[in-house]
């Protein structure tokens, strides 16, 4: 399949919460949530969150992540975080919010593309590291496994994370009592990617 990763733009908004609902739960993003997420990842000219697109007629959304800047964030969807344990301080990691591909589009790469993007944005703003939390009862353990791939490592395990979030979950149902795995990554280890991000693959 002929696809891209390029920078999420607002007339992406409608495409992103319909995929959530979708694949996380209904009610996990509205458009609302959606407008101040992209505004808080977008710095000057640089935008730290993206989409994949599906490059068929006409172009379809396929997945999306969200990444917050150094100074744009204070917490994830849940509220517990564990700056003392991080090699570099909040002030100066950014962080990975969301990410999701659809089921039809998963296993080729997708998520590390849009991963490696947002880390090329986050390291041209400054941060030192990034910070994400991620799903522990996710199916396979999909989404720690990927984000080790990337270089993240645990720091701490936090039960019940999305509890607060009012949302139905697509494991629970309401609430979430999923647990989450406090992860981080030092940039200092991690090479800048060799292209454009959004430049098809063939």
């Amino acid at each position: 399949m002929n696809t891209r990763i390029r920078t999420m733009l607002v007339a992406d908004i409608p495409a992103v919460v319909a995929l959530a609902d979708r694949l996380v739960g209904d009610g996990y993003y509205s458009r609302a949530s959606v407008t101040e997420m992209l505004a808080r990842s977008t710095s000057g000219d640089v935008v730290c969150s993206h989409v994949a697109e599906l490059l068929s007629q006409p172009p379809r959304l396929v997945g999306f992540r969200f990444s917050l800047p150094p100074g744009a964030w204070q917490h994830g969807r849940g509220q517990k975080i564990s700056p003392e344990l991080w090699p570099a301080p909040l002030a100066d990691s950014g962080y990975f919010q969301t990410a999701f591909v659809d089921d039809a589009v998963r296993r080729q790469g997708l998520g590390s593309r849009m991963a490696t993007a947002a880390l090329d944005s986050l390291r041209r703003l400054g941060a030192r590291g990034v910070v994400t939390h991620c799903w522990k009862e996710s199916p396979g353990n999909s989404s720690f496994r990927y984000l080790s791939r990337l270089g993240f490592r645990p720091i701490v395990e936090i039960d019940n994370y999305w509890i607060d979030v009012d949302y139905t979950c697509v494991r629970d149902g309401y609430p979430c009592l999923c647990t989450a795995v406090e992860m981080y990554l030092s940039l200092g280890d991690v090479p800048t990617s060799a292209g454009p991000a959004d430049t098809p693959d063939g």
